[in-house]
């Protein structure tokens, strides 16, 4: 049951943010940021609605019938800067993708709430920090790095490439090992943090986007960023081999015709994006019924977006999901309606592995795994030594 405070509901159980830290078994990492008020905000005289307590971790949306509070892994008002966002999200997960985890970091949100600037936003910070982790990696622990990129977009419910948009409509396959992928789809080489930016911004030019009541320049379509880091090392005659993919994916904002004032091919993007959300919602549903010991199918299928992102929930992943919000009096109840979504979003858990193969000599392998057989039996002694 949710604690009460004042009248106020308090939703959520908060932990300290820290994704590099998540254990393998983990919930998906959730953070709230407040964006500033827009020029439309200040010409209507907006009133506040969501007040921000960063010490607590905690928003509380105070417009009537609204009011409520809740709490997450990280909650940033609106006067937290994109390199700040990026230092306490951007890094840890990073890092983690570093290590050879698949890692996804979603943006999720109302139309015009901030999602597309704080992805794009921190993106030069992000693959600065990636390649200068990976420079790292090649001189101290000798490994070789591959990374290369994808771009895709899925508009009303058709995944095109952002890269070619000349191409035919693309397919979402599902491997047993590597999971799921796009057929077809153009893969770019990206040798350095520049050319990786470029990349992105050439894909982004490709997007959909149009003018709504809300929004000048709206996302009409979600889209998916992959960078792929290949990393190889060679010790002892055996070559040990991580592949990590890292998803970057802005949703096209939810919103309701009212507000938006959407007609004709805007009103048609408008219900393909409202109705992926939806199921994005029900997937996330079936997987926290699934952690707390219920018996679900899991309707991936249901949209292309949850059938391409089925690794990043409850799969094979590190997930983070970024939920944007708008301050203003006006748009409480999309506001409303984004915690709650972050708020179960927070429920669903991942199951991350790191990806790592093992190539070489057999019987050098064989010595390696006896090696390491040998050491995990010398901590576990040390560990019962501890306890007794």
């Amino acid at each position: 049951m949710p604690a009460s405070n004042g009248g106020i509901e308090i939703d959520g159980d908060g932990d300290a943010f820290s994704a590099a830290d998540q254990p393998t078994n983990s919930n998906v990492q959730v953070v709230v940021r407040v964006r500033p008020p827009n020029q439309r905000e200040h010409e209507q005289g907006y009133k506040k609605a969501a007040a921000v307590d960063a010490a607590a971790q905690t928003l509380t949306l105070s417009v009537t019938p609204f009011a409520r509070s809740f709490k997450f892994d990280y909650v940033a008002d609106e006067d937290v800067g994109q390199e700040d966002i990026f230092q306490r999200v951007g890094k840890p997960i990073t890092d983690a993708c570093l290590q050879g985890y698949h890692c996804c970091l979603i943006a999720y949100g109302q139309t015009g709430a901030g999602k597309t600037f704080t992805m794009e936003g921190s993106f030069e910070l992000f693959f600065c920090f990636v390649f200068g982790y990976a420079r790292i990696f090649r001189f101290v622990n000798c490994f070789t790095t591959i990374p290369y990129s994808a771009f895709v977009q899925i508009y009303n419910e058709q995944v095109q490439d952002l890269l070619d948009p000349d191409s035919a409509h693309l397919n979402i396959r599902e491997d047993t090992k590597n999971g799921m992928y796009v057929d077809g789809l153009q893969e770019v080489v990206v040798p350095s943090a520049e050319a990786t930016y470029g990349v992105f911004r050439r894909g982004s030019q490709n997007r959909h986007v149009g003018m709504t009541a809300m929004n000048i320049e709206s996302s009409r379509s979600h889209s998916v960023f992959t960078l792929v880091v290949e990393s190889q090392r060679v010790v002892g005659g055996v070559m040990n081999r991580k592949t990590s993919r890292f998803y970057l994916v802005d949703l096209a904002g939810s919103e309701r015709q009212k507000y938006s004032e959407t007609i004709g091919i805007r009103l048609k993007e408008a219900g393909s994006i409202n109705k992926s959300l939806s199921a994005l919602g029900n997937v996330i549903k079936a997987l926290v019924d699934i952690s707390e010991g219920k018996v679900r199918h899991v309707p991936y299928r249901d949209s292309k977006l949850t059938f391409l992102l089925k690794d990043a929930l409850g799969g094979n992943s590190k997930c983070t999901l970024i939920a944007n919000v708008s301050p203003a009096d006006k748009n409480g109840e999309e506001t409303l309606s984004t915690l709650k979504f972050a708020q179960r979003a927070k429920l669903m858990r991942n199951a991350a592995v790191v990806n790592e193969d093992m190539l070489g000599n057999p019987a050098i392998m064989g010595e390696e795994i006896k090696r390491l057989r040998l050491e995990i039996a010398t901590l576990r002694g040390r560990a019962i030594l501890c306890l007794v």
